[in-house]
């Protein structure tokens, strides 16, 4: 018995040394990648100490021009956008790991209808790509513990990286490039044969809205201005998609740039590289107009003229 109690715990002090080892060599991989989701949460979570902020889904990746907003604004400005359907549980992680290194002046939040209606495939698990940086903060570890996967994450650190082993392997050789601080041009022109407007027949989620709140809280605490925005669709349902956002802006007495029915964009095939991304010049356009919005309202904030 006790040589099987010996073998056990070298066994399990081998794994634990092995798993420890071989996560330090993946977290420094993961750090040099210039794959999109790799390279968003590791330059987010550990290296941009920018003023302003751009969060969101792919629609604030694709959208946001940190430069334009740069020349505009006269500060800096990083895109911490990311794809794959990221919503409200991923954002919340994602502002508590940036909160535990510094804290921005200014957050300009891209709202999708995921973070408040119950759509399918956009739950908890999003907040998955966080998996790296777990323990970096308690508002991270609460999302990936909604999630399901916060202790397998604190138990091994390969596994935290099993879903990027590929994009690690690969290393610099990814389609984000760092010049561009986090912005991801799309090239291309939409096929607008058979585009339909998307529907959005979900319910409100009341888990999704307290945790949209709580962002907006953690916001102010910080003394962080907050902005909410929706970038152009190519065509929209003519339903009131965004009617509970504007409720919730005015609530809460945040600024709200809804281009959703932009008639600069909406229909306009050349500014778009599919129904709901613009491509690079509908981009740079849409960056070029919600840049003065946004100095306009930290004019207004600070009093000047």
């Amino acid at each position: 018995m006790k040589k099987l109690l010996t073998t056990i715990l070298m066994t399990a002090l081998l794994f634990f040394v092995a798993d420890r080892t071989l996560g330090l060599v993946l977290s420094a991989l993961y750090e040099h990648s210039n794959a999109t989701d790799e390279y968003k949460v590791s330059a987010s979570c550990s290296q941009t100490r920018d003023s302003v902020l751009f969060m969101g889904s792919s629609r604030c990746l694709h959208h946001y021009v940190p430069a334009i907003f740069e020349q505009e604004l006269g500060v800096s400005c990083f895109n911490a956008g990311d794809w794959g359907i990221k919503n409200i549980y991923y954002h919340y992680g994602l502002l508590s790991n940036i909160l535990s290194r510094y804290t921005p002046s200014v957050i300009v939040l891209e709202v999708h209808p995921s973070e408040w209606l119950a759509l399918p495939f956009s739950g908890p698990e999003r907040a998955g790509s966080l998996a790296p940086y777990c323990g970096m903060s308690e508002g991270c570890d609460e999302m990936l513990r909604r999630a399901g996967s916060y202790w397998p994450y604190r138990l091994s650190h390969v596994y935290r990286y099993a879903g990027s082993l590929p994009n690690l392997l690969a290393g610099p050789w990814g389609p984000m490039d760092r010049q561009l601080k986090g912005w991801r041009p799309m090239d291309g022109i939409i096929d607008i044969a058979g585009v339909e407007a998307e529907q959005f027949p979900f319910e409100p989620d009341a888990e999704r809205i307290e945790l949209l709140t709580r962002f907006v809280d953690t916001c102010r605490e910080h003394h962080i201005r907050l902005m909410l925005a929706v970038s152009p669709m190519y065509v929209c349902t003519d339903d009131d998609v965004f009617g509970f956002l504007h409720d919730f802006a005015q609530k809460h007495e945040l600024p709200l740039f809804d281009h959703f029915r932009d008639p600069h964009f909406i229909g306009h095939q050349e500014l778009f590289y599919d129904r709901g991304h613009l491509n690079r010049q509908g981009a740079m356009l849409f960056s070029s107009m919600l840049s003065k919005e946004v100095k306009l309202v930290l004019y207004r904030a600070h009093g000047t003229n």
